[in-house]
């Protein structure tokens, strides 16, 4: 098997699938909840007041002229009209004050647990005979790859509260968008896309499209110091990033400065005095930006899809990348005679990999545990792919890799930690199997096979491998050379699958749940002394096949159209009450912190190195290091305690920020790894949801604000 040396590092974890759907929508749920009662009180507040003003104006000028035209002055020439407009611009229901008290309702018992908790400076566990919150997670060694756990539902009382609140605030906020969202016509809708689509188009922004050929025409110049085998990689990952600026702040510029600029011109006039819902005009303007801007990205696409296909790449490079690989992927642990083994940490500043021992007597396997198994029907070998680090403590051979030894197992056939009187040898749980599994390959060598050291361009040799790995459901590689930081790989008789389908295994413990147990497990052994052996969850995979590179391509232009909605989305929103500078400002900001969503991470779990903003600016200032133990000083205490209040803060605001992160596959695309069609959906999920609350605040930003009699 030819080896590959795509290497996908999946540091942030598996992209989130269809498992975490109910996750996201209570992760949703109590924040877009507790953005939503925030904007109830604030809503209240400014109708409140805004009536109030009405009325107040309606008694300057039953006072007198005098005091009339002074309170006209500052609040308006007609009382009755002021007041019928607020009330028209600013309903307030009886569904939106009941929702409200429900939310109250919710939300009390949580604020009340919090000030307990503060008070006796102890959290919670129970109350009420029900735990408070989730078991928690052990905190994460400051420097180390910012691995957020993926959302799932949670019933204990905290978060079933929040969810119950926000819940309860999105239905009272959104009541009258929902109201008037049934008002909505599909045809005006239309027209109003349509006139933003010409608009557009009447700016010729389009033309700076062009630019996505530059990459093309000089390509010998920006990849000239690259390697043969990163060609393909290098020209995929420039061509994607031009496409994404380009498309990106056309759409940011378009969006931004629409409305604004039709309500300076009073253009806009001629809208919104004509029977057309304020909502009809901002979905209007998203869908016509939207439409303009994804046949823009649909045609930069094609073009850059039919130029990789005609560039004269390295044929070595295609075959590692051009490509679309379907991984199966298992769950990674840890195991030697010591059960607190987790791998050993070599110290590397990138804690991204654990590492074992090498030597031919060491008990230190890393064990991949695959619940799911590609089919073995109609192929005679399931590839493997692996990618390994290896940690040098002498010098070694040179030119020379280390020697790895992988052990394939399934449910039927367990394996056991050696004793301290053994050597680093696993031991089969049955040994009278093991001793039957070593009489046949014995038989076998005795008439010229040798299964153990077959490949499938032995036949005979394979078909005995096969058939001993369907029997035992065992099947070993040893004495594999695996080379620094390349994708390697090993072919597996599909016999072994076939007998990882037969029977149930034995459930496992995860969590403290029961979940299904693995199917297979791979062992994974270093033989080379003196090296070390370092491995990630995602090094090792079984390959189930491969789709065409033109498709993964088009897959990450979705992921990009996710990202372009959302840049439309919150520039309109925030268009519809501020400047076209300021609404371009914002987009901007919103998008760029998504890009650092790991940092904010560290930041709301006031887990950096260093310390907090406060802390380091001091060690900035007196030049200290931010490994250096942090100073008993009453002073360094105060500003501690201003970086846990800024954690907290940022920690309100953080989900305000979308991850832009999970809309990027320029990684899978590049490496040649295939791009599930159940990550997209997902994307779409979010990008759904993320929109959602910005275009309910642009409801009523544009609905309270006067832009035409």
């Amino acid at each position: 098997m030819t080896p590959l040396f795509g290497i996908l590092q999946l540091d942030r974890g598996e992209p989130l699938g269809f498992g975490n759907a109910l996750g996201l929508v209570q992760a949703w749920l109590q924040d877009a909840g507790g953005f939503a009662f925030a904007g109830l009180v604030l809503y209240f507040l400014y109708v409140y007041f805004g009536r109030r003003a009405g009325a107040v104006l309606a008694a300057g000028l039953a006072a007198g002229p005098v005091v009339g035209a002074v309170v006209a002055g500052a609040v308006g020439p007609d009382p009755n009209r002021a007041s019928e407009s607020n009330r028209l611009r600013m309903p307030v229901t009886t569904w939106m004050v009941a929702m409200f008290g429900l939310a109250l309702v919710s939300y009390t018992p949580v604020l009340a647990l919090v000030g307990l908790e503060w008070w006796t400076e102890r959290p919670r566990e129970f109350l009420f005979g029900m735990p408070v919150d989730p078991p928690p997670l052990p905190p994460p060694s400051p420097g180390s790859p910012v691995k957020v756990e993926p959302p799932v539902w949670h019933w204990e009382l905290r978060p079933a509260l929040l969810t119950l609140g926000g819940l309860f605030a999105v239905l009272g906020i959104g009541h009258p968008f929902a109201r008037d969202l049934l008002k909505v016509k599909g045809r005006r809708v239309w027209a109003l896309a349509k006139l933003g689509f010409k608009e557009a188009l009447r700016s010729r922004l389009y033309w700076v499209f062009l630019i996505v050929l530059l990459p093309f025409l000089f390509r010998n110049v920006w990849s000239a110091g690259s390697r043969p085998v990163d060609e393909f990689r290098n020209l995929v990952g420039v061509t994607t990033l031009v496409e994404t600026v380009l498309v990106l702040a056309v759409a940011a510029i378009l969006a931004a400065f629409s409305l604004p600029t039709d309500i300076k011109n009073q253009t806009i006039h001629t809208v919104v005095t004509k029977p057309v819902e304020r909502f009809e005009v901002i979905l209007g303007r998203f869908l016509g930006y939207t439409a303009l801007m994804t046949l823009a990205l649909a045609g930069m696409t094609a073009a850059s899809l039919v130029f990789i296909n005609a560039a004269n790449i390295d044929e070595k490079a295609l075959q590692e990348t051009a490509t679309a690989r379907m991984p199966v992927r298992g769950a990674l642990g840890f195991q030697s005679r010591r059960a607190e083994f987790e791998g050993t940490n070599v110290g590397r500043e990138f804690e991204y990999r654990k590492y074992i021992s090498g030597h031919p007597d060491s008990p230190q396997r890393g064990v991949w545990r695959f619940a799911d198994v590609p089919p073995p029907a109609g192929r005679d070998f399931v590839p493997v792919e692996f990618t390994f680090d290896i940690y040098k403590l002498t010098k070694g051979e040179e030119n020379k890799g280390a020697a790895v030894t992988l052990r394939f197992v399934t449910h039927n056939c367990p394996q056991q930690v050696p004793r301290p009187d053994q050597k680093g040898e696993w031991p089969w749980a049955d040994p009278a199997r093991e001793r039957e599994y070593r009489a046949e390959v014995d038989a076998y060598r005795a008439r010229g096979v040798n299964p153990e050291a077959a490949t499938p361009a032995d036949k005979a040799g394979w078909e005995a491998a096969g058939a001993l790995a369907e029997k035992y459901g065992f099947y070993e590689v040893r004495g594999k050379e695996v080379l620094d930081y390349t994708v390697m790989g090993v072919d597996v008789p599909a016999g072994l699958f076939k007998n990882a389908r037969q029977g149930d295994p034995p459930a496992a413990e995860r969590d403290g749940k029961k979940a299904p147990g693995p199917r297979v497990l791979v062992y994974v052994k270093c033989e080379s002394p003196g090296q070390m052996l370092g491995m990630a969850e995602p090094d090792l995979y079984f390959l189930e096949g491969a789709q065409p590179f033109g498709l993964n391509l088009v897959k990450w232009a979705v992921g990009l159209w996710c990202k372009l909605c959302i840049v439309v989305g919150v520039a309109v929103a925030c268009s519809t009450y501020l400047s076209g500078v300021l609404s371009l400002l914002m987009t901007l900001l919103v998008y760029v912190l998504g890009n650092v969503t790991d940092h904010l991470n560290d930041l709301a779990l006031n887990r950096s190195v260093g310390g907090g903003p406060f802390e380091s600016l001091s060690r900035l200032v007196r030049t200290e290091t931010p490994t250096a133990p942090a100073a008993e000083t009453g002073g360094a205490k105060v500003l501690q305690a201003f970086d846990r209040t800024w954690a907290w803060v940022v920690r309100r605001i953080q989900n305000v920020v979308p991850d832009v992160e999970s809309f990027t596959w320029t990684n899978f695309v590049s490496e040649g790894f295939n791009v599930s069609g159940e990550y997209l959906a997902v994307n779409l999920l979010v990008t759904a949801g993320y929109l959602i609350p910005w275009f309910v605040l642009a409801y009523y930003l544009f609905k309270a604000r006067e832009v035409a009699s």
